[in-house]
């Protein structure tokens, strides 16, 4: 059978796993599930409220004629999408439930798995658009606004979309219900072409969530920060609403940084894993080797809080972000911005009316 030699390693591995129960080796686990019990709840419901947060702000009248503000709506659902599937694919939490629910049938596991690759690949490819959106507008400000428009980020959601999905489609003839769990990379690894075959799959996932995404952020990043250095040059000679515009282009860009850097550092360690485990020829969810497990651990953290960050860079780095997220919070001014052009206009103009009558 196809997938007898899997049973058998993972039947192994369960019969080893009772020698890293006992002595001092326990503490380390342990103390990784301590860390998932409060960590877990913590940055999901950081992250889903942030989220949903910036969603609103997005929609808001400061942002929403900006065509980078869609790209951050998609960013923004893609992020919560994670998060609510980041429980079902914990250990601790199957443990605590006493099963796991995505292993009720072998479509219910790999329509989890296809959710679960489509959001993080998606999220990584509107990280990329943010990043090429700041950089048309830094180098080529006077083309921006006919060259980045909503028509054009539109179709580039699209595409990434029917990709995406497309693709994780296809791998998702490795996620099967084996022993009552759900694994992503179920194959015979003593078989040559199901090795490769997975392989194929896997590099290409790993190019779509990372290698690539990571190789234009760290192209274009440096080529924006040297345009900025330029432009702070210039505001030393420059007043006036001209450095307003630099400045304020200046925290839109800030807060790209903050996103790209967070990407990185928290995105490489999980890509590292995953290949890690294909060249191993383990399963990255069912190995009881003791320090691949406290690193898969440790990946999982860090990616995780990286779709529960994007909120604060947001605050840190936009004084419009902030002004527009303290208005919300405190319903101060809010049915002002909410009020329409339209309705500005017909003030002013009964105003005006008013004075020429007097």
């Amino acid at each position: 059978m196809a997938y007898s030699n899997f049973t058998k390693n993972n039947s192994w591995q369960n019969l080893t796993s009772t020698e890293f129960t006992s002595g001092s080796q326990r503490s380390v686990p342990s103390l990784i599930e301590y860390i998932n019990y409060i960590f877990l709840p913590v940055t999901i419901s950081i992250g889903l409220s942030g989220n949903l947060i910036t969603i609103f702000i997005m929609k808001s009248r400061n942002f929403s004629l900006k065509p980078s503000s869609y790209l951050l709506i998609c960013l923004a659902i893609s992020d919560t999408v994670l998060l609510l599937t980041q429980p079902f694919n914990k250990a601790f939490f199957i443990d605590l439930i006493g099963t796991d629910l995505r292993a009720f049938h072998d479509v219910i596991c790999k329509l989890y798995f296809v959710i679960r690759r489509f959001s993080k690949m998606t999220s990584s490819w509107f990280v990329v658009g943010l990043c090429i959106e700041r950089f048309i507008a830094v180098w080529f400000p006077l083309r921006a606004k006919f060259v980045v428009t909503k028509r054009v980020v539109f179709i580039g959601i699209i595409v990434v979309y029917l990709t995406i999905v497309v693709f994780t489609g296809c791998w998702s003839y490795a996620s099967q219900v084996v022993s009552g769990k759900c694994h992503p990379d179920v194959y015979d690894r003593t078989n040559a072409a199901a090795r490769e075959r997975f392989g194929a799959m896997l590099r290409a996932g790993s190019c779509l969530y990372s290698i690539i995404p990571m190789v234009i952020l760290v192209i274009l990043t440096p080529c924006i920060v040297v345009k900025m250095f330029q432009q702070n040059q210039k505001r030393l000679v420059m007043a006036g609403p001209v450095y307003n515009t630099v400045k304020d282009d200046g925290r839109v860009t800030a807060m790209l940084f903050g996103v790209v850097i967070a990407y990185i550092i928290s995105v490489l360690p999980i890509t590292v894993l995953h290949n890690a485990a294909f060249e191993l020829k383990i399963s990255a969810f069912a190995s009881n080797d003791e320090g691949f497990n406290l690193f898969r651990e440790v990946s999982q953290l860090l990616e995780q809080l990286n779709y529960s960050l994007n909120f604060f860079l947001y605050v840190m780095t936009s004084y419009r972000f902030r002004s527009v997220f303290r208005d919300f919070f405190t319903c101060r001014n809010y049915s002002l911005r909410k009020s329409s052009p339209m309705v500005v206009s017909l003030k002013a103009r009964s105003s005006t009316h008013a004075t020429r009558a007097l």
